[in-house]
């Protein structure tokens, strides 16, 4: 398990799957010839995670699928160390030890596995740090990543002859094919199957590809991958076993919302009721979202506890989608017990969130604890650390000899610990408000009639934000009308320029330069095309668009540039959590730059939008200044009124007042 608030191993799945009535297991033959897979030979399973544990942590675990019929030979690797390589590195196969040595900046791992090391068809490897023996407690700060895993296999996979057979509980990669020309139906069908697979299997490579490439990229797969297909039918949505380019397959057919439906179910592993070849009547609901408190066990984590002198720590990773949306606020009240403080003894512990510190307390006066914490605003990210540590020191500070003996011990409450968040935002528009701007809703747009491309870039679009939700999300295909006067966040894919002005997109879609040089530069001109994965806030809402510009309308690079982004995102080390900003931006010569919508010089379409605003600006002004002649001219004319008066008074005065004189 790679513990980084990138990503958050515990995924709840799919509500049950309703294998009901309607739902009939098919004893019958439905499978054409040749419906089994084709044997396939044990080779080499490359592991694109990898696995970190801390200075002190109890150890770490990466699970690696095993296909049956094939048995592990040999598991390779690298281990690396950051900090001071001072103490031991121990790996493991389902606890039994394959490496122990000192640590080192790097450390190979090669060694042999057997069919006796395989639990639940699946590999558990872990990785522990044992900090060295020390004579004074000190901090710890080194961490062994195990990195470049590799498991070779020997043997012939074997092939599905069931629907739950096809549903191991782990897979390395699913490839969905797309047919040539899609229905709407197959459409939405396939974006919810890729939204189910990377929930199912979030450690599995969901790729999207169309139809003739199929061949290409399953070559490139490991045994034990899968190819799910959805068709288009007008009977009872059914499900069959099949075989695709030397892989397992399962065809999914029906029609309308039933085979959407059918899609989303295949996100639970209550599948493996399905004991026969073929099931028709597949259907699911949607699971609940989840509430605004979730516990640590919520979050997958059973057990919490930290033990010894000097700095032991867990990490807890935690994500907005977590909660079912985004959140402005969050609090954090963690409880537990404690061993006894010996006599002159010290232990603390303190709290972090994203490395800022929330919250520091002595351990003393009983054996259980309560913390409180607020975390502040500007500590709130989309993906966000919860770090716990114990600073323990003995009397005397000797962490060994007698006090290692009876070594400090703090056990959280998982159940009973909280993090309560309250609804609202707390990230500015951008690619960081996602996936959890969605909560469970995700309608997909497009914006123009290439449906095969459109649904092979959505689908991946999809699969990379699934892989960062905590929650199943509703995948739906929408007209373009319906989600542009709607309320809701969503994905527009395949937009034009009329598109991009209709959603007043900060990037239309159109001719445009950058500023900022101490940024980045980058330029596009009349010759230059150009695709652009765009996040903003609109009308309340935020929404993704997908689209490209290229002059004379050539569609062909257009189409190719957005496929390009597309797969960018989806093969990016860290996949959606590496975005920021609010543009992602390439050309057919370059690698995608990531860009703020204020470097880009104002387009004309976005001038445009302004205009009336300038015009209603211009005539307040003009009015303002009429009112303010108006009223000058008033005062002058008023002032020199009542100078004639006074002027007249006087005049008619002065003879009185010389008669008297006389």
């Amino acid at each position: 398990m790679h513990h980084t608030p990138a990503r958050t191993r515990s995924r709840p799945l799919a509500a049950g799957i309703l294998l009901a009535c309607a739902a009939t297991l098919a004893f019958s033959a439905v499978t054409a010839p040749g419906a089994h897979a084709a044997p396939t030979q044990g080779s080499a399973l490359q592991t694109s995670s990898s696995v970190s544990a801390i200075a002190g942590q109890t150890e770490q675990t990466l699970v690696v699928p095993v296909t049956a019929g094939l048995e592990p030979t040999r598991i390779k690797g690298a281990i690396t160390v950051s900090g001071k390589t001072e103490g031991t590195v121990r790996a493991t196969i389902n606890g039994r030890v394959i490496l122990e040595a000192p640590a080192a900046a790097s450390i190979p791992l090669d060694a042999a596995v057997t069919g006796a090391d395989v639990a639940g068809q699946q590999l558990t490897v872990g990785l522990q740090f044992i900090p060295p023996t020390q004579t004074m407690c000190v901090v710890a700060g080194t961490t062994a990543t195990l990195n470049n895993l590799a498991v070779e296999f020997s043997g012939t996979a074997k092939a599905p002859t069931t629907v739950g057979e096809f549903f191991p509980a782990a897979v390395p990669a699913v490839v969905l094919p797309v047919p040539a020309d899609p229905g709407s139906d197959v459409s939405a069908a396939i974006m919810a199957a890729a939204a189910a697979m990377s929930q199912r299997y979030p450690d599995a490579t969901v790729s999207v590809v169309p139809e003739t490439e199929l061949p290409a990229r399953a070559a490139t797969l490991p045994a034990g991958s899968r190819v799910l297909s959805v068709v288009q039918d007008q009977g009872d949505t059914s499900t069959a076993l099949a075989t695709a380019a030397g892989l397992p397959q399962l065809i999914v057919s029906g029609h309308d919302e039933q085979l959407r439906t059918a899609a989303r179910a295949l996100a639970s592993d209550k599948t493996a009721l399905a004991v026969t070849s073929s099931v028709t009547g597949l259907t699911s609901s949607l699971p609940a979202a989840p509430g605004l408190t979730q516990s640590l066990k919520d979050l997958g984590n059973t057990t919490l506890k930290l033990s010894g002198y000097g700095t032991p720590e867990s990490f807890v990773g935690v994500t907005q989608s977590q909660f079912g949306g985004p959140v402005s606020s969050v609090k954090v009240q963690l409880k537990g017990t404690h061993t006894a403080v010996p006599e002159n003894a010290q232990a603390q512990l303190s709290v972090f969130w994203n490395d800022y510190l929330l919250s520091s307390k002595n351990l003393d006066g009983g054996d259980t604890f309560t913390v409180d914490a607020e975390v502040p605003a500007g500590q709130l990210q989309a993906r966000n650390g919860l770090r716990i540590r114990l600073a323990a020191l003995p009397a005397g500070g000797d962490c060994s000899g007698p006090a290692g003996v009876m070594p400090m011990e703090v056990t959280l409450d998982t159940a009973g610990s909280t993090i309560s968040a309250v609804r609202g935002g707390s990230t500015k528009a951008g690619f960081a408000r996602f996936p959890q701007a969605l909560g469970q809703s995700l309608p997909v747009a497009f914006g123009d009639g290439n449906a095969q491309a459109n649904t092979v870039n959505a689908a991946t679009l999809v699969a990379s934000l699934q892989h960062d939700s905590a929650t199943l999300l509703d995948t739906r295909l929408v007209g373009l009308d319906s989600l542009a006067v709607s309320t809701d966040s969503g994905l527009v894919v395949g937009a034009t320029t009329e598109v991009a002005n209709k959603l007043s997109a900060p990037l239309r879609l159109a001719e445009f330069r950058t500023i900022s040089p101490d940024a980045v530069e980058y330029g596009v001109g009349t010759s230059a095309p150009y695709g652009v994965l765009e996040a903003f806030e609109q009308g309340g809402r935020d929404l993704l668009l997908l689209g490209a510009w290229a002059p004379e309308s050539d569609t062909a690079a257009a189409s190719a540039l957005q496929a390009s982004l597309a797969a960018h995102v989806s093969g990016a080390e860290g996949g959606w959590a590496s975005l920021s900003r609010n543009l992602l931006v390439t050309q057919p010569s370059g690698t995608p730059v990531l860009l703020e919508s204020n470097t880009v010089v104002p387009q004309k379409a976005v001038t445009d939008d302004y205009r009336p605003y300038a015009w209603w600006i211009a005539a307040a002004v003009v009015a303002l200044g009429l009112a303010f002649g108006l009223r000058t001219w008033i005062m002058r004319r008023r002032a020199k009124e009542a100078q004639t008066y006074v002027d007249a008074e006087e005049m008619a005065t002065e003879p009185a007042d010389q008669g008297h004189g006389n």
